[in-house]
């Protein structure tokens, strides 16, 4: 299971996952340090892809040296989402065409972030805390 813990004051936003803190932007918190929370979405897509691709490799002996993801994503106006995510995935290493098409889709495949956000969340749940 994930978990992080955020706190969010005046100015101030900031998410505790394990020992690191991450800052973040939020127009509502008025809170101009970090990056916008959409943009880890996209970061988070693309270090599960780049992860699952080289994990695929390892286990074909395929020479995958490098991923590059350069990922976009298109904002909807309502309700506030992301509506369209683009990336752009380049490869490097001693690799044929057949390879590289075989690790992207293996990792299209298995990556948990791509299929969380293809399929969407069962349940959010948002409750008071006492």
């Amino acid at each position: 299971m994930a978990y992080v813990e955020l706190t969010a004051q005046k100015g101030k936003v900031e998410a505790r996952i394990g020992e690191a803190t991450i800052h973040f932007k939020s127009s509502g918190a008025e809170s101009e340090t970090g990056h916008w929370p959409t943009e880890y979405i996209l970061a988070a897509l693309g270090s599960c892809f780049a992860g699952t691709a080289f994990a695929y490799a390892k286990t074909k002996n395929f020479p995958l040296e490098k991923v590059t993801a350069r990922i976009k994503g298109e904002l909807a106006d309502a309700p506030s989402r992301i509506a369209k995510i683009q990336m752009e995935v380049e490869m490097e290493g001693n690799l044929t065409p057949q390879e590289r098409e075989r690790i992207l889709k293996a990792a299209e495949r298995a990556c948990t972030v791509m299929n969380t956000l293809r399929q969407g969340v069962e349940q959010i749940e948002a409750r008071l805390a006492f």
